[in-house]
């Protein structure tokens, strides 16, 4: 109780703080505006309490200081340079607020306010870089050349920017208020119109259908917030019609998913729409446009999909398999039809997976829970396994895929009926995912995909060591996750999804 009571008595401070912060011109407000897009984080440093158990976990483990040692081997570094890098790497840098942004004129801009107790430090750290700065509206100032662009860099009491020289010099001049198109701890953001400009440029050659195709998608947002139950994320990917009616159509959808707790429990699944007829004949359309010699029939199919992971406990078996345990369910308006196309794609694909050319395609008959199917031998790719239903397809990457066919419903997993509580009655995508046992895998994998990327015996050997306590820490962390959820309706011109993961802090 004692333990409950005190956690309660830190996050109750998180409120107070975020008035204290509020208080303060934000970054944004100091940002110029017209940016194509950019990343805004705020109150890492206020939040940092949620991750006082990682951080532990992390200094105990060492990896900071196994990630300088690999930075000290490095020729030209000096201790001094070592020591100046391990100030600066940390998220105390961004701790209260930072922001990023990026124009169509190819200037960017960048400012951060470090956590309070580590300002003075940091910007310390900054100042002992500068060779010749100089006083500039109540900042220090240093402008170099870096990549054929000038880069200036400045400290003020509590302060940092580094940006363009073309970006530097709006914000001095008081161009200034840039409007965020979404709130979070943590958003990340496209507004591409001011990039359509370089599209009419004639060097680049882009027909007027390409240039109307890359301009009806309109803009994205993702923003995240970190709360007491874990991490909430909201995000929004916007079409404008009026450039490519076709392409939109294809992704604006009034249909419905299949119910996602009505797909086979696996560690994730995935459920949405997507219009393949149409998809088939916009391509088409392309190639009679381009005299390419290609014909897609999609019309067999219908519009929902679903995927399915059955995840690996095996790294060894997980680094042979590549195509991994995953089942996909398509759905058909003529099953035969739809299984005679897919078993003619696989056929071509063959002919690119043996050195020799040959493909090695074979096709075995099988039967699945009374239900016609076929292994499907895809030269030295291995064996797909193709199961045909009266509205759907059903393509496994592996047996263990397979299995899934006759495994139990989402509906019967206790963690999923817990966190379906969010979804809507109805959605164009959803997903959910065993998010502890996902990075319990990755823990696994990662140790052996970094062996096998590096060469150099002393180097394996370094990058051993950290790949083993980076292993560790996942580990660490999947003892802390559950399950994450979300889904996507359509809202207008834009799909707007919301979502969420689990964590114990």
């Amino acid at each position: 109780m004692t333990g409950m009571m005190k956690r309660n008595q830190v996050f109750s401070l998180l409120a107070v703080l975020l008035l204290s912060l509020s208080l303060a011109q934000s970054l944004p407000a100091l940002t110029p505006p017209g940016a194509a897009g950019g990343i805004y984080t705020r109150n890492l440093a206020v939040k940092k309490a949620f991750f006082v158990n990682f951080q532990a976990e992390w200094n105990r483990l060492g990896i900071g200081d196994t990630f300088l040692e690999l930075v000290e081997s490095e020729p030209d570094v000096t201790q001094e340079d070592v020591s100046e890098f391990d100030k600066l790497l940390t998220v105390d840098i961004i701790g209260r607020e930072a922001i990023l942004t990026f124009y169509a004129d190819g200037n960017f801009f960048a400012m951060a306010r470090p956590s309070a107790k580590k300002t003075a430090e940091i910007i310390a750290a900054i100042r002992k870089q500068m060779d010749s700065p100089q006083k500039k509206g109540g900042w220090l100032i240093e402008e170099s050349e870096e990549d054929d662009m000038s880069v200036v860099v400045g400290v003020s009491s509590d302060t940092i920017l580094i940006a363009s020289k073309g970006a530097a010099d709006r914000f001095f001049a008081g161009d200034r208020g840039l409007k965020l198109p979404a709130s979070g701890d943590l958003a990340i953001w496209l507004e591409p119109q001011p990039l359509w400009m370089y599209l009419d440029d004639p060097s680049l050659g882009l027909p007027p259908r390409a240039i109307s195709a890359i301009k009806t998608f309109s803009g994205f947002v993702d923003a995240i917030t970190l709360d007491l139950d874990g991490v909430h994320n909201k995000s929004s990917i916007c079409f404008d019609p009026s450039q490519d009616p076709e392409l939109a159509d294809i992704f604006l959808l009034d249909d419905r998913a299949w119910n996602l707790a009505d797909l086979p429990r696996g560690v994730t699944a995935t459920t949405g729409v997507i219009d393949l007829p149409a998809l088939g004949n916009y391509l088409n359309s392309w190639a009679a446009d381009s005299d390419t010699d290609l014909e897609i029939d999609l019309s067999a199919f219908d519009k929902r999909f679903a995927m399915i992971d059955a995840g690996n406990n095996d790294p060894q078996q997980a680094l042979q398999n590549p195509m991994g345990n995953l089942l996909f369910l398509l759905e058909t308006k003529d099953s035969l039809t739809a299984e005679v196309t897919l078993l003619s794609w696989l056929q071509m694909g063959a002919a690119f997976s043996t050195p020799e050319g040959q493909g090695g395609f074979n096709v075995e008959p099988i039967s699945v829970n009374g239900h016609e199917g076929k292994a499907v031998q895809l030269g030295m790719a291995g064996v797909l396994y193709l199961v045909s239903y009266e509205d759907r397809l059903a393509l496994a990457t592996s047996k263990e895929a397979l299995k899934l066919l006759s495994a139990p419903k989402l509906a019967s997993d206790p963690d999923f009926v817990r966190l379906s509580k969010i979804l809507p009655a109805q959605y164009i995508s959803a997903s959910y995912g065993n998010y502890k046992k996902t990075l319990e895998q990755a823990a696994q994998l990662l140790p052996l995909m970094m062996m096998q990327s590096v060469d150099d015996a002393e180097t394996q050997q370094a990058m051993a060591e950290l790949t083993m306590k980076l292993s560790q820490f996942f580990s660490f962390v999947a003892e802390h996750t559950g399950g994450t959820i979300g889904y996507i309706n359509k809202k207008g011109p834009c799909l707007v999804g919301a979502g969420f993961t689990e964590v114990d802090w």
